[in-house]
Parts: structure tokens; sequence; C-alpha cells
């Protein structure tokens, strides 16, 4: 009744936090699948109609 709003609250919108990267070296997208110890993450990537993993140091990706 009183003293309640009918408007939405103002929302803020983020930057949501994407697992698509490119390989610095090849610029091939991949996608992120896990981060491990040591500062390497494995990643997936398609070649073809072929997917496959592999793990690489996050210093060899940039975002996409």
């Amino acid at each position: 009744m009183f003293g309640k709003s009918k408007r939405k609250a103002a929302t803020t919108h983020t930057a949501a936090r994407t697992d698509q990267y490119r390989l610095k070296a090849t610029g091939q997208r991949v996608t992120v699948l896990e981060h491990l110890s040591g500062g390497d993450v494995r990643i997936a990537m398609d070649s073809g109609r072929i997917t496959r993993d592999d793990i690489v140091s996050a210093r060899d990706i940039t975002p996409a």
C-alpha cells in the first residue's frame, strides 16, 4: 500500500566473465575449461570437426 514503490530497482550491468579466449601465437579461438595450479589453463579448441583439449600457460592466451 503506502510507501511501496512499483518501480524496479536500477540494475548495473557488469562485464560478464567469459571463457572465450584466443591463442596469442595463432589467433585461434579457444575455450578455457579449467584453471590449473602454476599459472596453467586447460583449454578446448575446434579444428575442423574434431574438438581437442590441451594445457597451456595462461600467458599464452588473450581474451577474445
